[in-house]
C-alpha cells in the first residue's frame, strides 16, 4: 500500500494548494470521468498485481468472499442509512458535493451530455466501488491488520483530493470499514458503496 498511499498524499496536497475554481457541472466533462475510471481501474488492477507478486491467494487476501446474505444485507442497510444521514448533515456544512462536480446547474440538454451521464453512471456506480473497496477494505485491510479501520478510512478520504470532502469521506470510509470488519468480505461494501454512489447521482439530477 506504501506507492498508493504516497499518491494518495500527493494529490491531496496538491488539492491544498489548487484553486478548484467553479466545478458546476463537471459531471458533463466526459474526458475526466473517463480519465477518473481509468485511474480506479488502474488501483484495482495494482491491488490484484500486489497480491499476486506476494505469492498469496487474490481472492482470499483481498476478502472476495461470500457471505451469508441476510446478515450482509442487514448489515449493509444500516451501513447504507448511516452513511446518508452523515451526508445530510455534513454536506451543508463542508459543500463537498458542489466541489466534486457531482451536482450540476442544469438537466443533460444534449447528446453529449447524455453520453456523458451514462459515462459518470458506470464510473461512480460501478468501476469507482469496486476498485476502492478491493484497494483499501481489501489490500488496505490485508497491509494494516489491526489498525486497517481507522487508516484506510483517512487513506480513503485523503484518495479524493478535496479538503472540502475530507470529513464526509472519512466517515463514509469509517462505516465502509466497519461493514468489511463484521462482514469478513468486501462484497457487501462493495454493494452499499455502488448504492449510495447511484442515489448520490439521481438525487443531484433529480434535485435540479
Amino acid at each position: 500500500m506504501l506507492f498508493p498511499a504516497i499518491l494518495f498524499v500527493a494529490n491531496f496536497i496538491g488539492g491544498l494548494t489548487q484553486d478548484t475554481g467553479d466545478r458546476a457541472n463537471a459531471v458533463y466533462d466526459v474526458g475526466t470521468l473517463v480519465g477518473s475510471g481509468a485511474i480506479e481501474v488502474a488501483f484495482a488492477a495494482y491491488s490484484v498485481l500486489a497480491v499476486r507478486i506476494s505469492a498469496q491467494p487474490i481472492a482470499e487476501t483481498l476478502a472476495i468472499r461470500r457471505v451469508p446474505l441476510r446478515p450482509a444485507l442487514l448489515t449493509g442497510a444500516i451501513g447504507l442509512a448511516v452513511i446518508l444521514a452523515s451526508e445530510a448533515l455534513l454536506d451543508p456544512i463542508f459543500n463537498g458535493g458542489a466541489q466534486q462536480g457531482i451536482e450540476p446547474t442544469h438537466t443533460p440538454q444534449t447528446t453529449h451530455q447524455w453520453v456523458a451521464v451514462a459515462v459518470a453512471t458506470l464510473t461512480l456506480v460501478v468501476i469507482a466501488p469496486i476498485a476502492e473497496e478491493l484497494i483499501f477494505r481489501g489490500l488496505g485491510f490485508a497491509a494494516f491488520g489491526a489498525v486497517a479501520v481507522p487508516v484506510t478510512s483517512l487513506l480513503f478520504a485523503i484518495a479524493h483530493g478535496l479538503p472540502s470532502l475530507l470529513v464526509e469521506v472519512a466517515v463514509a470510509g469509517l462505516v465502509l470499514a466497519e461493514i468489511r470488519r463484521r462482514t469478513d468480505s468486501v462484497l457487501p461494501g462493495m454493494g452499499v458503496h455502488m448504492a449510495f454512489n447511484g442515489l448520490a447521482l439521481a438525487i443531484a439530477f433529480l434535485t435540479v
